[in-house]
């Protein structure tokens, strides 16, 4: 049985996701700032793979440790190659929704924005996941769409402001080989993306409802 579902209480529940994980967001990017040093210094092939094989682990390690935290975690394997099929499987449809027009895209990313946390939750494969967050956002989509571009318009915000702290820097060279602020700026609309699919999956997930079924 579906849960009910109001924009205030997804973007309430999405910011405090990451209060309560403040301590692993702020380590997230330390290493995400150490690494845009380090990266470049295996060859620009090499660092291409390794970088996606961490952000992959990272952006995992940050919805096990929440999900562990919400006390959701139903499994204790890790599905990580689950979690990175379900990037590719996903990566397709969205960005050729978003290129054909923004609204199929945006519609796309609604429905899918929970997938990811079913995988870490529930342990499902990638289009179980894929399909239970279409399931679940059904009639809230517009809610969620609108909790996207609100993620979408802060982040923007946030990357205007850092853009002149990065201008100012830009002229030591080590900052202009690696230019970490642009990497956090980079992880940054992923991150809060990350706290609106855990929202997602904790508002929206299907209710047990195996004792209403027996009893009821």
């Amino acid at each position: 049985m579906p849960r009910e579902l109001d924009f205030g209480t997804l973007a309430a529940r999405s910011f405090e996701n990451l209060r309560l994980i403040w301590r692993q967001v702020l380590g997230y990017f330390a290493a995400v700032i150490v690494l845009s040093f380090a990266l470049p210094l295996a060859g620009e092939g090499i660092s291409s793979i390794l970088g996606l094989a961490l952000y992959l682990s990272g952006q995992y390690w940050l919805f096990h440790t929440l999900i562990k935290a919400r006390g959701r975690l139903e499994t204790q394997r890790i599905h990580i190659f689950a979690f990175a099929g379900l990037a590719l499987i996903l990566v397709l449809p969205v960005m050729f929704g978003v290129a054909a027009l923004v609204l199929p895209g945006l519609f796309l990313v609604a429905r899918w924005i929970a997938a990811p946390a079913f995988i870490v939750a529930r342990g499902e494969g990638a289009f179980a996941a894929a399909s239970s967050s279409w399931q679940s956002v059904r009639g809230h989509t517009f809610k969620v769409a609108g909790m996207i571009v609100l993620i979408f318009v802060l982040a923007s915000i946030i990357g205007a402001l850092t853009n002149a702290l990065g201008g100012t820097l830009s002229g030591l060279s080590g900052y202009r080989d690696a230019r970490p602020i642009d990497v956090m700026q980079a992880h940054l609309l992923p991150l809060l993306l990350f706290a609106l699919s855990t929202a997602t999956y904790e508002l929206l997930e299907p209710a047990d409802d195996f004792i209403e079924e027996v009893f009821g």
